[in-house]
Protein backbone atom coordinates (compact mmCIF):
# COMPACT_ATOMS: atom_id res chain seq x y z
CA UNK A 1 0.00 0.00 0.00
CA UNK A 2 1.81 3.33 -0.90
CA UNK A 3 1.68 5.70 2.01
CA UNK A 4 0.73 8.65 0.24
CA UNK A 5 -3.26 6.47 0.48
CA UNK A 6 -2.42 6.48 4.16
CA UNK A 7 -2.27 10.07 4.20
CA UNK A 8 -4.79 11.08 1.97
CA UNK A 9 -6.90 8.95 4.57
CA UNK A 10 -5.68 10.35 7.43
CA UNK A 11 -6.60 13.69 6.16
CA UNK A 12 -10.08 12.97 5.39
CA UNK A 13 -10.36 11.59 8.54
CA UNK A 14 -10.00 14.62 10.07
CA UNK A 15 -11.03 17.17 7.35
CA UNK A 16 -13.59 19.66 7.94
CA UNK A 17 -13.33 18.43 11.65
CA UNK A 18 -9.82 18.21 13.19
CA UNK A 19 -8.68 20.43 9.83
CA UNK A 20 -10.29 23.16 8.34
CA UNK A 21 -10.88 23.40 4.75
CA UNK A 22 -8.55 26.37 4.39
CA UNK A 23 -6.25 24.78 6.15
CA UNK A 24 -5.27 21.60 4.55
CA UNK A 25 -2.17 23.26 2.35
CA UNK A 26 -0.28 23.84 5.69
CA UNK A 27 -0.62 20.65 6.58
CA UNK A 28 2.23 18.23 7.22
CA UNK A 29 2.14 14.42 7.78
CA UNK A 30 4.64 11.29 8.56
CA UNK A 31 3.77 7.78 8.23
CA UNK A 32 5.42 5.02 10.23
CA UNK A 33 5.13 1.25 8.99
CA UNK A 34 3.75 -1.21 11.81
CA UNK A 35 4.40 -4.87 10.51
CA UNK A 36 2.10 -7.94 11.80
CA UNK A 37 4.31 -10.67 13.48
CA UNK A 38 5.26 -12.41 10.67
CA UNK A 39 6.77 -9.38 9.24
CA UNK A 40 3.72 -8.73 6.56
CA UNK A 41 2.58 -4.94 6.23
CA UNK A 42 -0.40 -4.49 8.95
CA UNK A 43 -1.03 -0.34 9.31
CA UNK A 44 0.07 2.62 8.31
CA UNK A 45 0.55 5.08 11.48
CA UNK A 46 0.30 8.87 9.96
CA UNK A 47 0.58 11.96 12.27
CA UNK A 48 -0.48 14.98 11.10
CA UNK A 49 -0.79 18.68 11.43
CA UNK A 50 0.91 22.02 10.83
CA UNK A 51 4.27 20.86 12.83
CA UNK A 52 4.19 16.99 11.80
CA UNK A 53 7.43 17.49 9.53
CA UNK A 54 10.17 15.44 8.74
CA UNK A 55 10.92 11.14 9.87
CA UNK A 56 7.98 9.80 12.08
CA UNK A 57 9.90 10.63 15.18
CA UNK A 58 10.94 13.39 14.80
CA UNK A 59 7.46 14.84 13.57
CA UNK A 60 5.76 12.81 16.31
CA UNK A 61 7.76 14.72 18.73
CA UNK A 62 7.06 18.04 17.12
CA UNK A 63 3.50 17.31 17.26
CA UNK A 64 3.40 16.37 21.20
CA UNK A 65 5.27 19.76 21.64
CA UNK A 66 2.58 21.48 19.59
CA UNK A 67 -0.39 19.55 21.27
CA UNK A 68 -3.98 21.00 19.64
CA UNK A 69 -4.15 20.64 16.24
CA UNK A 70 -2.27 17.05 15.96
CA UNK A 71 -3.73 13.89 15.13
CA UNK A 72 -2.67 10.07 14.71
CA UNK A 73 -4.55 7.75 12.30
CA UNK A 74 -3.78 4.16 11.97
CA UNK A 75 -4.61 2.92 8.37
CA UNK A 76 -4.91 -0.43 6.49
CA UNK A 77 -1.36 -1.61 5.00
CA UNK A 78 -3.07 -4.19 2.89
CA UNK A 79 -5.85 -4.31 1.11
CA UNK A 80 -7.05 -7.22 3.64
CA UNK A 81 -7.77 -4.67 6.08
CA UNK A 82 -10.04 -1.32 6.24
CA UNK A 83 -8.91 1.87 5.35
CA UNK A 84 -9.33 3.20 8.79
CA UNK A 85 -8.87 1.26 11.60
CA UNK A 86 -8.16 3.70 14.72
CA UNK A 87 -7.30 7.70 15.36
CA UNK A 88 -6.31 9.77 18.25
CA UNK A 89 -7.12 12.92 17.96
CA UNK A 90 -4.99 14.11 20.53
CA UNK A 91 -1.49 13.25 21.22
CA UNK A 92 -1.79 10.39 24.06
CA UNK A 93 -1.03 7.50 21.53
CA UNK A 94 2.07 9.57 20.72
CA UNK A 95 3.11 10.11 24.37
CA UNK A 96 3.22 6.66 24.96
CA UNK A 97 4.99 5.92 22.12
CA UNK A 98 7.84 8.58 22.39
CA UNK A 99 7.75 7.65 25.95
CA UNK A 100 8.74 4.06 25.18
CA UNK A 101 11.02 4.55 22.80
CA UNK A 102 13.12 6.84 24.81
CA UNK A 103 13.44 4.18 27.73
CA UNK A 104 14.95 2.24 24.98
CA UNK A 105 17.56 4.01 24.09
CA UNK A 106 15.89 6.16 21.26
CA UNK A 107 14.52 5.40 18.20
CA UNK A 108 17.84 3.31 16.90
CA UNK A 109 17.09 0.72 19.22
CA UNK A 110 13.70 0.00 17.50
CA UNK A 111 14.48 -2.80 15.14
CA UNK A 112 10.69 -2.52 13.80
CA UNK A 113 6.94 -1.73 15.00
CA UNK A 114 4.67 -4.92 15.42
CA UNK A 115 0.88 -4.91 15.93
CA UNK A 116 -1.56 -8.00 15.93
CA UNK A 117 -5.21 -7.61 16.50
CA UNK A 118 -5.57 -3.92 18.34
CA UNK A 119 -5.07 -1.29 15.61
CA UNK A 120 -4.22 0.84 18.35
CA UNK A 121 -2.03 -1.37 19.94
CA UNK A 122 1.65 -1.51 19.03
CA UNK A 123 4.80 -3.17 19.86
CA UNK A 124 8.19 -1.86 19.70
CA UNK A 125 11.01 -4.83 18.56
CA UNK A 126 14.33 -3.99 20.22
CA UNK A 127 18.07 -5.17 18.93
CA UNK A 128 17.49 -8.47 20.92
CA UNK A 129 14.26 -9.01 20.08
CA UNK A 130 12.30 -8.66 22.88
CA UNK A 131 8.76 -6.68 22.97
CA UNK A 132 7.84 -3.25 24.17
CA UNK A 133 4.61 -2.72 24.81
CA UNK A 134 4.13 0.74 22.83
CA UNK A 135 1.50 2.76 25.65
CA UNK A 136 2.65 0.70 28.87
CA UNK A 137 6.05 0.58 28.52
CA UNK A 138 6.13 -3.52 29.99
CA UNK A 139 7.91 -5.92 27.88
CA UNK A 140 5.66 -8.75 27.26
CA UNK A 141 6.98 -12.30 28.14
CA UNK A 142 7.18 -15.54 26.00
CA UNK A 143 3.53 -16.89 27.23
CA UNK A 144 1.86 -13.57 26.62
CA UNK A 145 3.55 -12.93 23.08
CA UNK A 146 2.67 -16.64 22.15
CA UNK A 147 -1.26 -15.92 23.26
CA UNK A 148 -1.04 -12.63 20.53
CA UNK A 149 0.54 -14.32 18.00
CA UNK A 150 -1.92 -17.19 18.01
CA UNK A 151 -4.55 -14.55 18.29
CA UNK A 152 -3.66 -12.92 15.13
CA UNK A 153 -3.04 -15.93 12.85
CA UNK A 154 -6.63 -17.07 14.10
CA UNK A 155 -7.66 -13.66 12.33
CA UNK A 156 -5.13 -14.62 9.21
CA UNK A 157 -7.02 -17.94 8.56
CA UNK A 158 -10.88 -16.45 9.05
CA UNK A 159 -9.39 -13.47 6.82
CA UNK A 160 -8.16 -16.54 4.37
CA UNK A 161 -12.24 -17.97 4.67
CA UNK A 162 -13.94 -14.78 3.78
CA UNK A 163 -13.96 -14.63 0.04
CA UNK A 164 -16.66 -11.92 0.14
CA UNK A 165 -14.91 -9.49 2.74
CA UNK A 166 -11.65 -10.04 0.85
CA UNK A 167 -13.21 -8.88 -2.06
CA UNK A 168 -15.58 -6.00 -0.85
CA UNK A 169 -11.89 -4.75 1.02
CA UNK A 170 -10.31 -4.94 -2.61
CA UNK A 171 -13.17 -3.34 -4.18
CA UNK A 172 -12.70 -0.16 -2.08
CA UNK A 173 -9.06 0.42 -1.93
CA UNK A 174 -9.48 -0.28 -5.65
CA UNK A 175 -11.42 3.09 -5.85
CA UNK A 176 -9.38 4.38 -3.65
CA UNK A 177 -5.96 3.68 -5.19
CA UNK A 178 -7.40 4.95 -8.79
CA UNK A 179 -7.39 1.17 -10.13
CA UNK A 180 -11.22 0.51 -10.81
CA UNK A 181 -13.25 2.03 -13.10
CA UNK A 182 -15.77 5.36 -12.40
CA UNK A 183 -18.18 2.79 -12.95
CA UNK A 184 -17.36 0.10 -10.83
CA UNK A 185 -16.56 2.78 -7.91
CA UNK A 186 -20.04 4.34 -8.51
CA UNK A 187 -22.18 0.66 -8.02
CA UNK A 188 -24.28 0.36 -4.97
CA UNK A 189 -25.66 -2.25 -2.74
CA UNK A 190 -28.99 -2.82 -3.47
CA UNK A 191 -29.85 -5.25 0.05
CA UNK A 192 -32.14 -4.42 2.18
CA UNK A 193 -29.68 -3.52 4.97
CA UNK A 194 -28.01 -0.76 2.62
CA UNK A 195 -31.56 0.34 1.75
CA UNK A 196 -32.40 0.86 5.10
CA UNK A 197 -28.74 3.06 5.73
CA UNK A 198 -29.28 5.15 2.78
CA UNK A 199 -32.91 5.77 4.35
CA UNK A 200 -31.17 6.76 7.89
CA UNK A 201 -28.56 8.94 5.77
CA UNK A 202 -31.91 10.94 4.30
CA UNK A 203 -33.22 11.47 7.70
CA UNK A 204 -30.44 12.96 9.10
CA UNK A 205 -29.71 14.87 6.29
CA UNK A 206 -33.50 16.13 6.45
CA UNK A 207 -32.29 17.47 9.88
CA UNK A 208 -29.58 19.42 8.75
CA UNK A 209 -31.87 21.23 6.15
CA UNK A 210 -30.50 19.69 2.85
CA UNK A 211 -32.70 17.67 0.34
CA UNK A 212 -31.46 14.41 -0.01
CA UNK A 213 -33.54 14.35 -3.13
CA UNK A 214 -31.18 16.97 -4.66
CA UNK A 215 -27.92 15.39 -2.99
CA UNK A 216 -28.80 12.08 -4.56
CA UNK A 217 -29.12 13.06 -7.97
CA UNK A 218 -26.25 15.32 -7.65
CA UNK A 219 -23.04 14.38 -10.36
CA UNK A 220 -20.77 12.30 -8.76
CA UNK A 221 -17.44 11.93 -10.48
CA UNK A 222 -14.57 9.73 -8.01
CA UNK A 223 -11.93 9.30 -10.87
CA UNK A 224 -12.49 12.50 -12.65
CA UNK A 225 -9.14 13.23 -14.52
CA UNK A 226 -7.04 15.32 -12.48
CA UNK A 227 -8.45 14.74 -9.82
CA UNK A 228 -7.16 11.26 -7.85
CA UNK A 229 -4.84 10.24 -5.91
CA UNK A 230 -1.90 10.45 -8.12
CA UNK A 231 -2.91 14.30 -8.70
CA UNK A 232 -2.17 14.96 -4.74
CA UNK A 233 1.08 13.41 -4.78
CA UNK A 234 4.32 14.59 -4.46
CA UNK A 235 7.75 13.73 -6.31
CA UNK A 236 8.66 11.88 -2.87
CA UNK A 237 5.81 9.67 -2.86
CA UNK A 238 4.08 11.26 0.08
CA UNK A 239 0.63 13.33 0.33
CA UNK A 240 1.03 16.72 -1.37
CA UNK A 241 -1.05 19.18 0.88
CA UNK A 242 -1.16 22.03 -1.39
CA UNK A 243 -2.62 19.79 -4.34
CA UNK A 244 -4.64 18.47 -2.16
CA UNK A 245 -6.31 21.42 -1.27
CA UNK A 246 -6.44 22.56 -4.80
CA UNK A 247 -8.47 18.92 -5.65
CA UNK A 248 -10.65 19.32 -2.80
CA UNK A 249 -11.24 22.93 -3.51
CA UNK A 250 -12.10 22.50 -7.48
CA UNK A 251 -14.04 18.95 -6.41
CA UNK A 252 -16.52 20.28 -4.14
CA UNK A 253 -15.51 17.83 -1.53
CA UNK A 254 -16.45 17.85 1.78
CA UNK A 255 -17.84 15.76 4.82
CA UNK A 256 -21.32 15.34 6.39
CA UNK A 257 -21.72 16.40 9.76
CA UNK A 258 -23.75 16.54 12.77
CA UNK A 259 -23.00 19.51 14.64
CA UNK A 260 -22.98 23.20 13.90
CA UNK A 261 -19.40 24.44 13.84
CA UNK A 262 -18.44 23.13 10.87
CA UNK A 263 -21.81 23.64 8.27
CA UNK A 264 -21.69 20.24 5.51
CA UNK A 265 -19.96 21.49 2.37
CA UNK A 266 -21.94 19.03 -0.41
CA UNK A 267 -23.99 22.03 -1.93
CA UNK A 268 -22.56 22.03 -5.51
CA UNK A 269 -24.29 20.31 -7.88
CA UNK A 270 -21.34 17.86 -8.03
CA UNK A 271 -18.95 16.45 -6.62
CA UNK A 272 -15.70 15.92 -8.38
CA UNK A 273 -12.40 13.66 -7.59
CA UNK A 274 -10.43 11.53 -5.16
CA UNK A 275 -12.39 12.92 -1.71
CA UNK A 276 -16.09 12.12 -3.29
CA UNK A 277 -15.55 8.43 -3.45
CA UNK A 278 -18.39 7.37 -0.63
CA UNK A 279 -19.46 9.31 1.66
CA UNK A 280 -18.11 10.00 5.17
CA UNK A 281 -19.76 11.38 8.59
CA UNK A 282 -18.93 13.26 11.67
CA UNK A 283 -21.21 12.79 14.38
CA UNK A 284 -21.67 13.87 17.46
CA UNK A 285 -24.26 14.05 20.56
CA UNK A 286 -24.07 17.59 21.80
CA UNK A 287 -25.01 19.16 25.14
CA UNK A 288 -28.22 21.54 24.13
CA UNK A 289 -26.69 24.29 25.89
CA UNK A 290 -23.16 23.94 25.35
CA UNK A 291 -23.15 22.49 22.15
CA UNK A 292 -20.22 20.18 23.44
CA UNK A 293 -19.81 16.74 24.18
CA UNK A 294 -19.87 16.43 27.68
CA UNK A 295 -16.81 14.10 28.35
CA UNK A 296 -16.32 11.82 30.83
CA UNK A 297 -13.69 13.68 32.60
CA UNK A 298 -15.41 17.18 32.34
CA UNK A 299 -18.52 16.33 34.34
CA UNK A 300 -18.55 16.31 38.11
CA UNK A 301 -22.01 17.37 39.25
CA UNK A 302 -23.21 16.25 42.65
CA UNK A 303 -20.20 13.38 41.73
CA UNK A 304 -21.45 11.11 39.22
CA UNK A 305 -21.06 10.33 35.75
CA UNK A 306 -23.37 8.59 33.21
CA UNK A 307 -20.81 7.19 30.66
CA UNK A 308 -17.92 6.03 33.99
CA UNK A 309 -18.26 5.03 37.05
CA UNK A 310 -14.83 4.85 37.98
CA UNK A 311 -15.36 8.32 40.31
CA UNK A 312 -16.24 5.43 43.42
CA UNK A 313 -13.27 3.65 43.60
CA UNK A 314 -12.92 1.21 41.79
CA UNK A 315 -10.77 0.31 37.90
CA UNK A 316 -13.02 -0.96 35.18
CA UNK A 317 -11.76 -4.86 35.70
CA UNK A 318 -12.55 -4.28 38.79
CA UNK A 319 -16.28 -4.87 38.62
CA UNK A 320 -15.42 -8.37 37.58
CA UNK A 321 -13.46 -9.58 40.24
CA UNK A 322 -15.78 -10.76 43.17
CA UNK A 323 -12.54 -10.50 45.60
CA UNK A 324 -12.52 -6.68 45.64
CA UNK A 325 -16.27 -6.70 47.37
CA UNK A 326 -15.09 -5.79 51.04
CA UNK A 327 -11.91 -3.57 49.69
CA UNK A 328 -10.26 -0.97 47.98
CA UNK A 329 -8.71 -1.96 45.27
CA UNK A 330 -4.99 -1.76 45.47
CA UNK A 331 -4.53 1.07 42.99
CA UNK A 332 -7.51 3.25 44.38
CA UNK A 333 -5.90 4.59 47.53
CA UNK A 334 -8.17 6.94 50.23
CA UNK A 335 -10.88 6.27 48.09
CA UNK A 336 -9.70 7.71 44.89
CA UNK A 337 -10.24 6.32 41.50
CA UNK A 338 -7.88 4.43 38.90
CA UNK A 339 -4.23 5.38 39.40
CA UNK A 340 -2.86 9.17 38.07
CA UNK A 341 -6.38 10.51 37.52
CA UNK A 342 -8.31 13.02 39.78
CA UNK A 343 -9.62 11.50 43.25
CA UNK A 344 -12.87 11.83 44.74
CA UNK A 345 -14.49 10.84 48.03
CA UNK A 346 -16.65 7.98 48.43
CA UNK A 347 -20.34 8.79 50.35
CA UNK A 348 -20.21 5.56 51.04
CA UNK A 349 -18.15 2.51 51.80
CA UNK A 350 -18.85 -0.28 49.22
CA UNK A 351 -18.36 -2.61 51.93
CA UNK A 352 -21.83 -1.97 53.33
CA UNK A 353 -24.41 -4.29 51.24
CA UNK A 354 -26.85 -2.17 51.93
CA UNK A 355 -25.08 0.19 49.46
CA UNK A 356 -25.32 -2.82 46.61
CA UNK A 357 -21.96 -2.73 45.06
CA UNK A 358 -21.72 -3.94 41.13
CA UNK A 359 -19.90 -7.11 41.74
CA UNK A 360 -21.63 -8.52 44.64
CA UNK A 361 -25.17 -10.53 45.45
CA UNK A 362 -26.57 -8.35 48.31
CA UNK A 363 -27.26 -11.43 50.35
CA UNK A 364 -24.24 -13.80 50.82
CA UNK A 365 -26.60 -16.26 51.14
CA UNK A 366 -28.76 -16.21 48.48
CA UNK A 367 -28.69 -17.96 45.07
CA UNK A 368 -26.87 -15.87 43.73
CA UNK A 369 -24.04 -15.14 45.68
CA UNK A 370 -20.81 -13.43 44.48
CA UNK A 371 -21.84 -13.49 40.95
CA UNK A 372 -19.73 -10.70 38.45
CA UNK A 373 -22.06 -8.74 36.62
CA UNK A 374 -19.52 -7.61 34.40
CA UNK A 375 -19.12 -4.88 31.84
CA UNK A 376 -22.59 -6.16 29.71
CA UNK A 377 -24.85 -5.18 32.43
CA UNK A 378 -22.44 -2.15 33.49
CA UNK A 379 -22.80 -0.46 29.95
CA UNK A 380 -26.47 -0.61 29.89
CA UNK A 381 -27.12 0.48 33.03
CA UNK A 382 -24.39 3.67 32.45
CA UNK A 383 -27.16 4.10 29.10
CA UNK A 384 -30.13 3.58 31.25
CA UNK A 385 -28.91 6.25 33.24
CA UNK A 386 -27.95 8.77 30.77
CA UNK A 387 -31.88 8.70 29.67
CA UNK A 388 -32.60 9.17 33.55
CA UNK A 389 -30.42 12.19 34.21
CA UNK A 390 -28.74 13.15 31.08
CA UNK A 391 -31.42 13.29 28.22
CA UNK A 392 -32.81 16.28 28.92
CA UNK A 393 -29.79 18.20 29.09
CA UNK A 394 -28.86 16.85 25.51
CA UNK A 395 -31.96 16.10 23.94
CA UNK A 396 -34.41 18.80 26.11
CA UNK A 397 -36.76 15.80 26.25
CA UNK A 398 -38.03 14.33 29.69
CA UNK A 399 -35.64 12.50 31.96
CA UNK A 400 -37.39 9.17 32.33
CA UNK A 401 -38.07 7.59 36.27
CA UNK A 402 -37.63 4.01 35.54
CA UNK A 403 -39.19 3.59 38.92
CA UNK A 404 -42.10 6.01 38.59
CA UNK A 405 -42.76 8.25 41.64
CA UNK A 406 -42.29 6.08 44.69
CA UNK A 407 -39.36 5.08 44.97
CA UNK A 408 -37.63 2.50 47.42
CA UNK A 409 -34.51 4.23 48.79
CA UNK A 410 -32.10 1.80 49.67
CA UNK A 411 -30.40 3.01 52.90
CA UNK A 412 -33.40 4.64 54.59
CA UNK A 413 -36.44 2.53 53.53
CA UNK A 414 -39.40 3.74 50.93
CA UNK A 415 -39.64 7.48 49.92
CA UNK A 416 -41.09 9.44 47.34
CA UNK A 417 -38.52 12.26 47.52
CA UNK A 418 -37.22 12.34 43.89
CA UNK A 419 -33.68 14.85 44.65
CA UNK A 420 -32.67 12.51 47.15
CA UNK A 421 -33.17 9.15 44.85
CA UNK A 422 -31.06 11.32 42.46
CA UNK A 423 -28.62 12.40 44.96
CA UNK A 424 -28.32 8.68 46.28
CA UNK A 425 -28.01 7.31 42.80
CA UNK A 426 -25.55 9.91 41.55
CA UNK A 427 -23.30 8.49 44.69
CA UNK A 428 -23.70 5.02 43.65
CA UNK A 429 -22.74 6.01 39.86
CA UNK A 430 -26.21 4.53 38.81
CA UNK A 431 -26.12 1.70 40.02
CA UNK A 432 -29.43 1.41 41.86
CA UNK A 433 -30.99 0.85 38.37
CA UNK A 434 -30.11 -2.45 38.34
CA UNK A 435 -31.70 -4.12 41.48
CA UNK A 436 -35.17 -5.30 42.18
CA UNK A 437 -36.10 -6.40 45.79
CA UNK A 438 -36.46 -10.31 46.61
CA UNK A 439 -36.83 -12.43 49.46
CA UNK A 440 -34.69 -14.90 51.29
CA UNK A 441 -36.39 -16.35 53.84
CA UNK A 442 -38.25 -13.59 55.57
CA UNK A 443 -35.14 -10.53 54.70
CA UNK A 444 -35.81 -8.55 52.09
CA UNK A 445 -32.60 -7.98 49.60
CA UNK A 446 -31.77 -6.80 46.56
CA UNK A 447 -29.82 -8.38 43.68
CA UNK A 448 -28.45 -7.10 40.20
CA UNK A 449 -31.46 -9.15 38.30
CA UNK A 450 -29.88 -7.48 35.19
CA UNK A 451 -27.48 -9.72 34.92
CA UNK A 452 -29.81 -13.22 35.65
CA UNK A 453 -31.83 -11.32 32.39
CA UNK A 454 -28.85 -11.02 30.11
CA UNK A 455 -27.73 -14.75 31.22
CA UNK A 456 -24.16 -13.21 32.23
CA UNK A 457 -21.92 -15.77 33.15
CA UNK A 458 -18.94 -16.00 35.36
CA UNK A 459 -15.69 -16.95 33.55
CA UNK A 460 -12.30 -16.73 35.07
CA UNK A 461 -13.63 -14.29 37.60
CA UNK A 462 -15.21 -11.92 35.00
CA UNK A 463 -18.42 -11.46 33.77
CA UNK A 464 -19.11 -12.47 30.34
CA UNK A 465 -22.30 -11.95 28.47
CA UNK A 466 -23.11 -12.90 24.51
CA UNK A 467 -24.15 -10.28 22.20
CA UNK A 468 -27.36 -12.06 22.16
CA UNK A 469 -28.08 -12.42 25.47
CA UNK A 470 -27.52 -8.72 25.77
CA UNK A 471 -30.13 -7.93 23.48
CA UNK A 472 -32.55 -9.81 25.10
CA UNK A 473 -31.98 -9.20 28.47
CA UNK A 474 -32.01 -5.23 28.25
CA UNK A 475 -35.31 -5.79 26.48
CA UNK A 476 -36.76 -8.13 29.13
CA UNK A 477 -35.89 -5.24 31.54
CA UNK A 478 -37.28 -2.84 29.22
CA UNK A 479 -40.41 -4.39 29.48
CA UNK A 480 -40.31 -5.16 32.65
CA UNK A 481 -40.74 -1.20 33.50
CA UNK A 482 -43.69 -0.85 30.69
CA UNK A 483 -41.37 1.25 28.93
CA UNK A 484 -41.93 2.16 25.11
CA UNK A 485 -38.20 2.00 24.03
CA UNK A 486 -36.80 -1.58 22.37
CA UNK A 487 -33.12 -2.25 22.68
CA UNK A 488 -32.14 -2.36 19.16
CA UNK A 489 -28.49 -4.17 18.02
CA UNK A 490 -26.85 -5.44 14.94
CA UNK A 491 -23.74 -7.83 16.27
CA UNK A 492 -21.82 -10.15 14.82
CA UNK A 493 -20.06 -13.85 16.01
CA UNK A 494 -16.18 -14.09 14.25
CA UNK A 495 -16.54 -12.16 11.00
CA UNK A 496 -18.96 -9.51 10.62
CA UNK A 497 -21.06 -9.84 7.66
CA UNK A 498 -21.97 -6.74 4.88
CA UNK A 499 -25.25 -7.14 6.21
CA UNK A 500 -24.21 -6.51 10.17
CA UNK A 501 -21.87 -3.88 8.96
CA UNK A 502 -24.90 -1.91 7.10
CA UNK A 503 -27.04 -2.25 10.16
CA UNK A 504 -24.08 -1.39 12.50
CA UNK A 505 -24.32 1.77 10.49
CA UNK A 506 -27.95 2.73 10.43
CA UNK A 507 -27.88 2.29 14.32
CA UNK A 508 -25.11 4.50 14.92
CA UNK A 509 -26.05 7.21 13.01
CA UNK A 510 -30.00 7.27 14.15
CA UNK A 511 -28.85 6.96 17.59
CA UNK A 512 -25.63 9.47 17.26
CA UNK A 513 -26.76 11.30 14.00
CA UNK A 514 -30.33 12.45 13.81
CA UNK A 515 -31.32 11.65 17.24
CA UNK A 516 -28.07 12.64 19.69
CA UNK A 517 -28.32 9.81 22.07
CA UNK A 518 -25.65 7.23 22.65
CA UNK A 519 -25.47 4.20 22.05
CA UNK A 520 -23.61 1.12 23.54
CA UNK A 521 -20.13 -0.35 21.21
CA UNK A 522 -18.74 -4.39 21.98
CA UNK A 523 -15.65 -3.94 20.74
CA UNK A 524 -11.99 -6.27 20.96
CA UNK A 525 -9.73 -5.12 23.67
CA UNK A 526 -6.67 -7.14 24.40
CA UNK A 527 -7.04 -10.99 24.53
CA UNK A 528 -5.02 -11.41 27.38
CA UNK A 529 -7.12 -9.83 29.38
CA UNK A 530 -10.93 -9.54 28.88
CA UNK A 531 -11.49 -10.17 24.85
CA UNK A 532 -14.62 -8.12 24.80
CA UNK A 533 -16.06 -5.18 25.76
CA UNK A 534 -19.36 -3.17 26.11
CA UNK A 535 -18.83 0.76 26.54
CA UNK A 536 -21.49 3.72 25.81
CA UNK A 537 -20.24 6.13 22.80
CA UNK A 538 -21.67 9.68 21.79
CA UNK A 539 -19.27 9.70 19.09
CA UNK A 540 -18.72 8.44 15.50
CA UNK A 541 -17.14 8.31 12.61
CA UNK A 542 -19.08 6.24 9.56
CA UNK A 543 -17.69 5.35 5.89
CA UNK A 544 -19.95 5.02 3.75
CA UNK A 545 -18.24 2.97 0.74
CA UNK A 546 -21.51 2.24 -1.45
CA UNK A 547 -20.78 -1.69 -1.91
CA UNK A 548 -20.06 -1.80 2.76
CA UNK A 549 -20.18 0.67 5.20
CA UNK A 550 -18.01 0.94 8.58
CA UNK A 551 -17.92 2.43 11.82
CA UNK A 552 -15.85 3.78 13.95
CA UNK A 553 -16.67 4.99 17.50
CA UNK A 554 -15.01 6.81 20.11
CA UNK A 555 -14.31 4.55 23.40
CA UNK A 556 -14.87 6.86 26.64
CA UNK A 557 -11.91 8.06 28.27
CA UNK A 558 -10.38 5.46 31.27
CA UNK A 559 -12.73 2.84 30.04
CA UNK A 560 -10.26 0.29 30.06
CA UNK A 561 -7.05 1.97 31.13
CA UNK A 562 -5.56 0.99 27.77
CA UNK A 563 -4.36 2.40 24.68
CA UNK A 564 -7.77 2.67 22.78
CA UNK A 565 -9.58 4.98 25.44
CA UNK A 566 -10.59 8.22 24.36
CA UNK A 567 -10.04 7.25 20.72
CA UNK A 568 -12.56 6.44 17.54
CA UNK A 569 -12.16 2.32 16.92
CA UNK A 570 -13.31 0.47 13.73
CA UNK A 571 -16.07 -1.76 15.22
CA UNK A 572 -16.78 -3.26 11.74
CA UNK A 573 -13.57 -4.26 10.58
CA UNK A 574 -11.54 -7.90 11.13
CA UNK A 575 -8.73 -6.68 12.31
CA UNK A 576 -10.43 -5.37 15.38
CA UNK A 577 -12.30 -8.12 16.02
CA UNK A 578 -11.12 -11.64 17.59
CA UNK A 579 -14.45 -13.06 18.69
CA UNK A 580 -17.27 -11.28 18.52
CA UNK A 581 -18.75 -6.82 17.74
CA UNK A 582 -21.38 -4.82 17.53
CA UNK A 583 -23.81 -1.82 18.08
CA UNK A 584 -26.82 -1.20 20.17
CA UNK A 585 -29.23 1.34 20.90
CA UNK A 586 -32.37 2.39 22.68
CA UNK A 587 -35.25 3.62 19.83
Amino acid sequence: MPVVAAQALTLRFGLGSEVGLQEVGNQEAASLLVEDVDGYPLVYLTVQGPEAAGGFWEAARAAVAAGEGHYLVATGASTLYSPTLFADTGTDTLEHLLSVVDGMGGPEAVARVVGFNEPGRFFLVDREGRYWDAYTGEVLEGETLAHLTDDFHDTVERLAEEDDYRAEMAHVWACLLGEASEEECLAEDASAAALEARQTEAELLGKLGYDPVSLQRAEVQPQAEGMDLAEMTGPDGELDFVRAQGVIAKGGAGNFSSFEEVKPQWRKKYCAGWFCYGEYWVLEARDKDTNKVRKDYEWHTVGGNWQNWKHYGYRWKDCFDSGHNDQYPPNAPNGGYYEGLRHFPRQFKDSNWKNFTYWHVTDPTGPHQALPIGCGPAAFIRLISWYQFERNQYRGWANINWYGGSVPDLYYGPTSNWYYMFRKNSWLGGRMLAFRKQNYGGSKAYYPDLIVKMGTKALSGQGMTTPRGFFNGGNAWLDERGSWLNLRGAWYYGSPTTAVRWGMYSLAMDSIGVRGVPGIALYHVDPTALGEHYAPTLEGRLYNWRTTAEVLVRIPWYETGGPNDGKFLNITGILPTLRAGGYYALK
